[in-house]
Formats: C-alpha cells, sequence, structure tokens
C-alpha cells in the first residue's frame, strides 16, 4: 500500500547550543555552516536564532530592538518602543499596580525568572516556519518554552575560555565591525559559575572535564593574569568550591545537567571536539518523517 498525505508529518530539528559567552559557540556554529535566521529563506538551511539577536534599544540595539517589536503583539509595541522594555514582560508590570498599559494577549506566556529574550527566540520558531533550528544561548530557559529541543551544552575549559575572551576583546578594540563584541571577564565566570563545579573526583567525559586537571594556585594565577581581582578570584574559587588544596576537576552542576544534557568539551586546539558535535547536529537524509498507518 502506498503511503499518502495524511501518512506523513512535518519533520524538525531543534537544538539548543548551550555554554556560557566565549566557550565558542560561534566557532562551532560557523563550522556547522549555520546563518542567522534573517539571512536566509532556505527551509533547509540550518538557522541560528541566538538570544543576541534581540539585544538592546537606541542606536546601539536598533536592530535587536527591530526583532522584538516584530514578535510582540500589536497593541503593546508603541508602549514596549517608547518604554525601551521587552513587551512580553508586560504582566509584571501589572502586577506590580502600574496603570495604562495597552492590553497585551501575549502576556501570559512569558515565565517569570526566565530570560525575556528566550519569549522571543521561541516566538520567532513559532511563526517563522523553520525546519532546522539551533537556539543560542548563555542558558538553557529556552527548553521551558519549546518542547522536543536537543540540549547541547560546550564546555570550554578555563584556560581556553579566558584565552577566547582576551581575543575577542583584543578584536574589539582593533576591528570596527566588533567594536560592542567585548565581554566583560566576570560576567564570563559567573555564567561559568552558575553552570559548573569543582570537584576531586574524576567525572565521566558525559558529565564533565575529566582531562583537564586543575588546582587552586593555578587558577589563580589564570585569573589574575586576565586581570581579577584579588576579591574577585576568592568569589569565584568558592561559586566553583575550588577551596582546597589538590587536584580537581570540572563537572556540570546536578541541577544543571538532565538527562536530555549531551555535554561536548572544548580541546585546547579547538579541533577534535568539532568533529564530536557535527554528530549532534546530523539529520535525517529526509525532511519528513514517514507513519504507515492502519486502514480502517
Amino acid at each position: 500500500m502506498g503511503l499518502k498525505g495524511k501518512y506523513h508529518k512535518q519533520y524538525k530539528s531543534i537544538v539548543l547550543l548551550d555554554g556560557t559567552s566565549s566557550a565558542g559557540k560561534s566557532h562551532t556554529l560557523k563550522h556547522l555552516n549555520a546563518l542567522p535566521y534573517y539571512e536566509t529563506n532556505n527551509p533547509n538551511q540550518w538557522v541560528v536564532i541566538a538570544t543576541d539577536d534581540f539585544n538592546g534599544t537606541g542606536d546601539e540595539g536598533k536592530e535587536g530592538e527591530e526583532r522584538r517589536l516584530k514578535l510582540d503583539h500589536p497593541n503593546i509595541r508603541q508602549w514596549a518602543k517608547e518604554n525601551e522594555e521587552s513587551g512580553i514582560v508586560t504582566g509584571l508590570y501589572r502586577k506590580e499596580g502600574m496603570k495604562d498599559i495597552p492590553e497585551n494577549p501575549f502576556e501570559s506566556e512569558y515565565i517569570q525568572g526566565t530570560d525575556p529574550r528566550a519569549w522571543y527566540m521561541a516566538q520567532e520558531y513559532k511563526v517563522g516556519g523553520w525546519k532546522k533550528v539551533i537556539f543560542d544561548d548563555v542558558s538553557d530557559d529556552i527548553l521551558k518554552y519549546v518542547p522536543n529541543i536537543k540540549h547541547v551544552l560546550l564546555h570550554a575549559p578555563l584556560y581556553v575560555l579566558l584565552k577566547n575572551v582576551y581575543e575577542r576583546n583584543e578584536r574589539s578594540k582593533n576591528d570596527e565591525n566588533f567594536k560592542y563584541d567585548n565581554r566583560d571577564v566576570k560576567m564570563v565566570l559567573y555564567q561559568y559559575a552558575e553552570k559548573y563545579e569543582a570537584t576531586k573526583t574524576k567525572p565521566d567525559i558525559n558529565e564533565g572535564d575529566p582531562i583537564t586537571v586543575l588546582t587552586k594556585g593555578g587558577v589563580t594565577n589564570l585569573l589574575k593574569k586576565n586581570g581579577m581581582s584579588d576579591d574577585g578570584i576568592i568569589e569565584f574559587l568558592n561559586k566553583i568550591n575550588l577551596t582546597d588544596y589538590g587536584d580537581y576537576y570540572i563537572k556540570v552542576r546536578d541541577s544543571y545537567m538532565t538527562p536530555e544534557t549531551q555535554l561536548i568539551n572544548v580541546d585546547s586546539e579547538r579541533t577534535i571536539y568539532l568533529n564530536n558535535m557535527k554528530s549532534k547536529f546530523k539529520t535525517r537524509n529526509s525532511n519528513y518523517e514517514l507513519w504507515k498507518l492502519k486502514n480502517d
């Protein structure tokens, strides 16, 4: 019996590429030939929808603001523009007793405590008709908005991460095209501590980095070389529980790890991990998955 149109449904591939800022997500996406969603109309192209796509206001953030406003409900666009605020958070203002806020049918969709940009990523996915999507973020908030996402967590060892931050900041100083691309070391380390912690037990490669050995003195010296203050270093070491002498390893925090999380460790040359990463993004040969159903 041949398959009829009603016996198939559209198959979509959705991946969250998660990791701290400067972990190497942009480098990875380049090698995966993924394009920003607003640069292609090809439904078979891997497209990237990133939190950074919805950043900012004013001249510096004009493009990000326009992308947000496009996805806001028409009722709220002018309010969001005049208040330089994400329109999706109007419900929070209502709870605080603020009046004269236009009706926003979307406001109940916002999940309190999440980055508002995650809602805009989810909304673009919902209305854009994309078949192969990579969400690019420094958190896993998108998992609360979109089901059935393959969660890939990209971990860069501290020495690689800080090298990436340094190179990024140097580029922002010397290249006009990247002048807004600099990153604050303390902010990046804060993101790192939210996801990872130190352990004296060598972790499984699927749960941490069993290759890179850390010591309190070694990490302290590394952070000093990257401009961290003594107080900042102590704060970071306490946050990741690297407070004693001896050898440590890094593992994903239990609170951040889920059964669906697939950890990828970046190697020092940033080459070996790419082969592993590419295998996580393989899709089926067809854009459709066929179901053979029984006749009545």
